[in-house]
């Protein structure tokens, strides 16, 4: 192999200029690189919306939800189709397997829209086309609430679109999208009673409001050398123009719609989507950033816009207010971790000057600087992005990207002090430890491959860990090869110890106690395994004790309140009672402001958030405090009250997590019957319920509601020319109210809604008396033989014509009875399955396995008919998913390790002796964790993945210099007591390092269970390593003591 210590002092000048475009370059792609708050994630969601006005919820799933399920499932590659069958809705959620690329998705869900549409055609008449929603994963990151004191619908409406406009034409916007708009419309009470004394038909109303606006073709007109279009202007210009039309029919009484009808401005009803700020209806503007854009200046210059738009163009009263801002969020999260990142830096350089000397300490903190600016470099070119992982990983590395360094600069001192020509000093170690540095520095990148090939949510969401320790740790063996000798040339001159030039002696406390329990150990070889397996057991059985978890919450001073009411429930319920509980909110003296919506999620403005599917049952808020501190003490406080206070609704406080699950805890039964379903999961609510560990318990199965059903008489009806889709039509009237026409008013357009009242103008509460019309004139009336007789004789009277052909007949004429039944509000289905799932959140103080294990015995020992089947979703499922993946690539990062160690070694034993103390990396975890408190979560496995990495490399070093000593013909005790006293230095160092440059991440949420983890660990596993190899070595290679 090429000497790269001598190849840089011959082209030291080569050296130098790449390390000056290393720094240069890192500065400035530090400063270009896309800067996010968290890793960009493609969410393989899609859902696939169909209504089917009329009917009910079984004829939902049976004629719509099953119909495109089976269809949908032909597709391949899907993970899980949940679906639920609402009366007039079908919603379908299509998730993808995680395996499918990024760049595919797009592909797949082209296939789902083709799967959609071509089941349309076996779908039932009536039905309207299925649309298909597959922007999921679409972050918006800027929501903003628009207000306007004193302003109505429309005025505030039309601030929202200029903001819009504007907005969308800012560079590095992608998209913007506004939310709680309340449509506008006409309504025409008619009066029936009016209607019946003045002899008014309800077709003669349709008939004059459905001529009057409709647009006719008219043709052009030539003149000369012009051809000039033709129009007859006759459509509505105000609302007074529809009350003084006059109705068909009746000309010669001239009488017009105003004398039967009120016609007034409203709001379509039911309103889905509202959204309110502090109490004052509001219109959200969602914004979102294009990917390769800095979220940072986007968001600049929006604020900019906003304020320029605020002084200029928008009257006194209206306000823009921030509901939620990821610009501010990246800021602040990029600023802290940058702190973090500085203060890992300094700590590792003061660590480094304080045990190897000042110059020793600057040199290898001179690298170090440059490695870190070399990987932005790197990285930029990556296509990487700044956020708190990638940043988090440079910590994580940082006590890493030093061991190379501090190898070399000890090698070189100890050669310098023997008394080697400075040029030999300077080269001899590299050419010595070049290939076993990169090898280690090769293991302990493998360690983090299973992160990098997980499909997972959870392993995606951390994939940058090893793309930023791959890229840093290789550049830190070539600095440590190529830049650190030519530092150690210019600065490094000890005094040579003339008397101890051929052997090493090794004096201090700390060496003499290694020395002592070496040789203890290799006196008692088997009886120091046996003590080294019982500890390992120890450590097993103190790992059931740790909390463990999934992801932890995010530290925000915000957090979002999900209410749920039974399917069924009247809106303005849910409107009244978060009304009630933000005035409840707004009297506590944390809280600063509450934004209300009415309906669903306003939109996923962050990644790590639920989104909840449209429900008139259905609010939230999102709550600001004043600090993370004040959500967090407060947060059970608050719960209380409102569970207390609202019972009959579902209440959840929820934290933003990547386990953006609706449910931490959910249990699912499978299968055909729904009697049967409801009795398991009741049997799994009776367990929850008596379980202290578990609160917020709740269903997806809702009661059943009441439905009004109409007897319809067909002979009846069909006797006086009426149909079943009359019916239904004349009853909208008394419900809804038919859609007739519409209004333009400028560019605003306009519903027409004809309704039926009562004298009062109040709803008719009898069905009964609502009058029942054709919509077209029949001539069924007129066949009889006694209207022919009198046509003969010409005796008949023109209203008699008239009441025939465009009369109404009350419902209950045509009707055998109206009765009540029952009937379920949602049918949920998993994969073609119908299901039921028991919801539950763990209570407060207790983790979500913890709680989720309590009950997991009882709830599994339900006896299931055949046919039915049970399993656990929520974080469980998550969970365990993302546990599948990054442990079904363990083995590959395994059998890269092993390959590496049997290249540098070339046999079999050594790679099995530094194997064999992988293992008891688990020993400093599980001592850490029990002491801290902290959580063993998904990023602690990660952590602990990691230590295996670094302990490889130690053993290497170690291993190395065993192999190199009994080479020299040293006798084998001695070498393995002198190799573990000779590696103790750099081995101990490249660990305090580590473990003291992470001290800036114990804090945080997300990585301090991942530094707690690689702290405890590291430490017990490099003292484990300095003992267990060389006592391993003695068992394997037989070696015989003095």
């Amino acid at each position: 192999m090429m000497d790269i210590s001598k190849w840089a002092f011959r082209n030291r000048n080569l050296v130098y200029f790449f390390i000056a475009v290393l720094v240069a370059g890192g500065v400035l792609s530090c400063y270009q690189m896309s800067k996010l708050e968290d890793p960009e994630i493609k969410v393989k969601l899609a859902m696939v919306v169909t209504t089917y006005p009329g009917a009910s919820a079984h004829q939902v799933e049976l004629e719509v939800t099953d119909v495109l399920e089976k269809n949908i499932r032909t597709m391949g590659n899907i993970r899980s189709i949940e679906s639920y069958s609402y009366n007039d809705l079908s919603l379908i959620q299509v998730e993808l397997l995680s395996t499918v690329k990024d760049d595919q998705v797009e592909q797949y869900w082209d296939m789902l829209r083709w799967k959609v549409n071509d089941a349309q055609s076996s779908l039932p008449q009536g039905v309207s086309p299925s649309l298909v929603k597959d922007d999921f994963g679409h972050v918006f990151g800027m929501f903003y609430a628009l207000t306007g004191d004193g302003m109505n619908d429309r005025e505030l409406s039309d601030y929202a679109e200029l903001i819009k406009r504007e907005i969308n034409d800012l560079e590095g916007i992608d998209r913007v999208d506004l939310y709680g708009k309340r449509p506008e419309c006409i309504n025409i009470y008619l009066y029936q009673d009016r209607m019946a004394n003045l002899g008014v038909k309800p077709l003669e109303v349709l008939a004059t409001l459905n001529g009057q606006n409709q647009t006719s073709y008219t043709g052009y007109y030539n003149n000369g050398d012009n051809r000039i279009h033709v129009t007859v202007s006759d459509k509505f210009k105000t609302v007074e123009d529809i009350g003084n039309m006059l109705i068909q029919g009746h000309d010669d009484d001239q009488l017009r719609l105003r004398d039967i009808a009120q016609i007034e401005k409203g709001y379509e009803e039911p309103t889905r989507n509202e959204l309110f700020y502090d109490g004052n209806r509001s219109i959200g503007i969602l914004m979102s950033v294009s990917g390769d854009a800095d979220i940072i200046k986007v968001g600049i210059e929006v604020e900019r816009t906003m304020k320029k738009l605020q002084e200029t163009r928008f009257p006194a009263g209206v306000e823009i207010h921030q509901v939620f801002n990821q610009p501010n969020r990246v800021e602040d999260s990029l600023g802290t971790f940058a702190i973090n990142l500085v203060e890992s830096i300094i700590i590792v350089i003061l660590v480094l000057m304080i045990t190897m000397g000042f110059k020793s300490g600057l040199i290898i903190g001179y690298s170090l600087l440059i490695t870190v600016c070399g990987s932005f470099f790197f990285l930029y070119y990556l296509n990487g992005t700044l956020q708190r992982v990638s940043l988090g990983a440079f910590i994580l590395a940082m006590g890493m990207l030093v061991d190379n360094a501090i190898v070399i600069i000890d090698g070189i001192l100890v050669d310098l002090k023997a008394g080697k020509s400075r040029m030999e000093a300077m080269t001899s170690i590299g050419r010595q430890t070049a290939m076993p540095l990169l090898g280690a520095t090769l293991i302990a990148i493998l360690a983090f491959l299973p992160i990098f090939l997980s499909p997972d949510t959870a392993g995606v969401y951390v994939r940058d860990l090893f793309i930023v320790l791959a890229v840093s740790l290789l550049l830190s063996w070539v600095l440590a090869l190529v830049h650190v000798p030519l530092m150690a040339n210019r600065r490094l001159f000890p005094k040579v110890d003339k008397n101890e030039t051929d052997k090493r002696v090794y004096n201090g406390k700390i060496y003499a106690c290694l020395r002592v329990v070496l040789q203890y150990g290799l006196k008692h070889r088997l009886g120091s395994v046996f003590a080294m397996i019982v500890l390992l057991i120890l450590s097993g059985i103190g790992f059931l004790f740790i909390k463990q978890g999934f992801f932890p919450d995010m530290v925000y001073d915000q957090l979002y309140m999900e209410y749920k009411l039974p399917e069924g429930t009247n809106s303005k319920k849910v409107v009244a009672d978060l009304q009630e509980i933000e005035a409840y909110l707004k009297t506590r003296k944390e809280v600063t402001h509450v934004t209300t919506s009415i309906g669903g999620t306003p939109g996923r403005y962050n990644l790590v958030r639920s989104i909840a599917n449209p429900s008139l049952a259905y609010g939230e808020l999102i709550i600001d405090f004043n600090s993370p501190d004040a959500l967090t003490e407060n947060l059970e406080d608050i719960q209380n009250y409102l569970t207390q206070q609202y019972p009959e609704a579902y209440v959840k406080l929820k934290r933003y997590n990547l386990m953006y699950k609706k449910y931490p805890i959910e249990a699912q039964f499978l299968g055909p019957d729904p009697a049967v379903l409801h009795r398991l999961a009741d049997s799994a609510r009776v367990i929850m319920e008596r379980t202290p560990e578990i609160c917020l318990i709740t269903t997806d199965w809702n009661p059943d509601v009441p439905v009004l059903t109409v007897e319809y008489d067909q002979p009846a009806a069909h006797a006086l020319g009426l149909s079943r889709n009359d019916v239904s039509i004349s009853l909208l009237t008394a419900t809804g109210g038919i859609p007739i026409s519409t209004f333009y008013e400028g560019i605003h357009k306009d519903n027409i809604y004809l309704k039926s009242v009562n004298e009062q103008g109040n709803p008719i509460e009898d069905l009964n008396n609502i009058q029942v019309f054709s919509q077209l004139p029949s001539i069924n009336g007129l066949m009889n033989k006694e209207f022919l007789v009198k046509l003969k004789s010409g005796n008949f009277d023109k209203n008699e014509i008239v009441e025939t052909l465009m009369g109404s007949t009350p419902l209950q004429q045509i009707s055998k009875q109206i009765h009540v039944r029952w009937e379920p509000s949602v049918i949920p289905r998993y994969n073609g399955q119908r299901s039921q799932r028991v919801q539950c959140s763990p209570a407060p103080g207790i983790e979500t396995e913890y709680a989720r294990k309590t009950i997991a015995s009882q709830i599994e020992a339900i006896e299931l008919p055949e046919g039915y089947s049970f399993q656990w979703q929520g974080e469980r499922k998550a969970s365990n998913d993302s546990m599948k993946y990054l442990f079904q690539n363990f083995p590959i990062a395994i059998v890269l390790m092993i390959a590496i160690l049997i290249t540098l070694f070339k046999e079999y034993r050594k790679p099995i002796i530094i194997l064999c103390c992988l293992p008891f990396v688990i020993v400093g975890v599980v001592i850490v964790m029990l002491l801290t408190g902290k959580v063993f979560n998904f990023v602690a496995i990660v952590g602990t993945l990691g230590l295996m990495g670094m302990l490889i490399k130690n053993g290497i070093v170690l291993m190395d210099e065993i192999t190199l000593q009994i080479s020299q013909g040293v006798e084998p005790i001695t070498a393995l007591i002198d190799s573990s006293q000779s590696r103790l230095r750099p081995v101990m160092m490249a660990s305090l390092t580590t473990i003291l440059g992470m001290i800036p991440l114990l804090p945080d949420a997300m990585f301090g269970s991942l530094a707690a983890s690689i702290m405890g660990g590291l430490l017990f596993a490099t003292v484990i390593t300095l003992f267990f190899i060389p006592v391993l070595y003695a068992l394997f290679f037989k070696i015989e003591n003095k």
